[in-house]
């Protein structure tokens, strides 16, 4: 007995080891978006390229700052005396322009006055140019490509002058050269008001306070100011929009497109068959004699009237049947119609049929109007592709906008797509010689990148448009615009 319990307990402890080795399946779900039709067959929203803007022309983002603060003078040697006994008023006004949201560049005046190691009070002035990048240019940006807050620091070079130098014991040039560095932090208030804080420092030689060797550089200056920064001319980046959703639609309007033609080319055989089927119908009818029986059944609008090639049965339709089974190798031709299928009297009747309207002539290959049109050549597909150049020149003013080429090359390639290339030139700069002669260059210069790519020189189509006006501002006519066509 207690052998029997030792072994059904040893058999219960294996069996609860081999369930507890087995692992557990768990089941999980995968989420997937469905794109439907009524999503893609819907105008796009346009989106623009992170990091990306266009470089800003001469009349736009300009900036005139003006701060004030305090300013310490910390000269080789230091002298005695703690921070505070060295502290003097400064003022700080610079004129500078943004090139991008990331780098811009200003000119700079501060003076005031300082106090040398022996604080003793001098005035001076500081002019000084410097190199400006935005570490937080495409942060939280609003529409026009401007940050709420930016941290830019910067490095510059400029000449010092202490008007009191004369007076001192040193040696050398009393108007130095210096550098300029420092880190300033603005907050956009309005689009064109901003609000500053800047610490910025000045080195230059030994003798700018007339104390000291003019050998070397030593001379320090601190300054801690705030201030307000004002926009002069037009605010903010033009940024570029990004032409892969668009791409991605006209990539799915051209495949279902294609579905919709394959569709319509199915319906159309199934048309054609349901045709004869009805005509075999009518003949087997006619022969039968139940014609007139059924013909409310069968639709005669807008058929067109043939010559029968039965005759009416007024005989047994047993019979009739059986002499088409006989003569299943008669061609057709009521002149050589078997003896058995003759009529009494000779006379041929007439028959309606079904006549063969191509869908594609009549009813169009899809009910979307816009996705006719396009199968049809009369609509380009999806949004047009503009290109834009500097001013008088076929060069564009982003390198980066190549890109787009690459995308329209690969779908025109895909799906056999013709490419219309359209020039033009601002009409309200140059002349109309000018202009005509821009327009043929910049459309040129975008069919050669096609033709780089891979695209066939008998797709691609080339206009010369001149100078136009259609856009606002007038720099946006300056472009070459490319579209697809079936």
């Amino acid at each position: 007995m207690k052998k029997k319990i030792v072994i059904m307990s040893m058999l219960c402890l294996a069996l609860t080891a081999s369930a507890s080795g087995q692992s557990n399946e768990v089941d999980s779900s995968h989420m997937e978006p469905v794109i439907t039709s009524d999503v893609m067959l819907q105008s796009l929203q346009p989106t623009y390229l992170r990091n990306v803007s266009e470089g800003s022309g001469w009349d736009r983002n300009w900036f005139l700052e003006v701060k004030g603060g305090t300013s310490a003078f910390l000269g080789s040697p230091v002298g005695c005396g703690d921070l505070f006994d060295r502290l003097t008023p400064a003022v700080q006004v610079g004129i500078g322009k943004w090139f991008t949201p990331a780098v811009g560049g200003r000119i700079e005046f501060q003076g005031c006055q300082f106090k040398n190691a022996e604080f003793a009070t001098m005035k001076y002035q500081f002019i000084h140019a410097d190199f400006m990048y935005n570490l937080t240019a495409f942060i939280s940006q609003n529409e026009l490509g401007l940050s709420r807050w930016d941290v830019i620091p910067f490095l510059g070079i400029g000449m010092v002058h202490n008007s009191d130098w004369s007076s001192g014991n040193g040696s050398g040039t009393n108007h130095p050269f210096a550098f300029a560095y420092g880190l300033e932090a603005r907050y956009r208030i309005t689009n064109r008001l901003h609000l500053l804080a800047e610490l910025s420092g000045m080195t230059t030689m030994k003798n700018f306070d007339a104390i000291g060797s003019s050998s070397r550089f030593g001379d320090n200056m601190f300054t801690l100011s705030a201030g307000l920064s004002v926009t002069i001319g037009k605010v903010g980046h033009k940024r570029i929009i990004d032409a892969k959703p668009y791409m991605s639609q006209n990539e799915w309007l051209l495949d279902y497109a294609n579905g919709l033609s394959s569709r319509n080319r199915y319906l159309t055989k199934r048309v054609h068959e349901d045709e004869l089927c009805m005509a075999e119908y009518r003949k087997i009818l006619e022969i039968e004699g139940l014609l007139d029986l059924y013909k409310d059944r069968l639709t005669d609008k807008g058929h067109t009237k043939i010559k029968s090639l039965y005759p009416k049965n007024d005989y047994s339709g047993l019979n009739s049947l059986r002499a088409r089974l006989a003569n299943r190798g008669w061609d057709g031709n009521p002149n050589t119609m078997p003896r058995a299928m003759q009529k009494r009297n000779g006379v041929e009747d007439t028959e309606d049929i079904y006549s063969l309207d191509s869908l594609f002539n009549n009813s169009g290959v899809t009910d979307n109007a816009y996705l006719s049109a396009m199968l049809n050549g009369q609509e380009y597909i999806g949004a047009p592709i503009y290109f834009f150049f500097h001013l008088g020149t076929d060069v564009l003013t982003e390198k980066n906008q190549v890109m787009n080429l690459d995308e329209i090359a690969r779908v025109a390639n895909k799906h056999g797509l013709q490419v219309k290339v359209i020039g033009a030139a601002d009409s309200a700069t140059g002349t109309e010689s000018i202009n005509d002669n821009l327009s043929r260059q910049r459309a040129e210069y975008i069919r050669r990148l096609l033709l780089d790519r891979g695209v066939d020189d008998s797709r691609v189509y080339t206009i010369y448009a001149g100078g136009i006006d259609k856009y606002s501002p007038a720099e946006a006519n300056r472009n070459t615009c490319v579209v697809l066509s079936f």
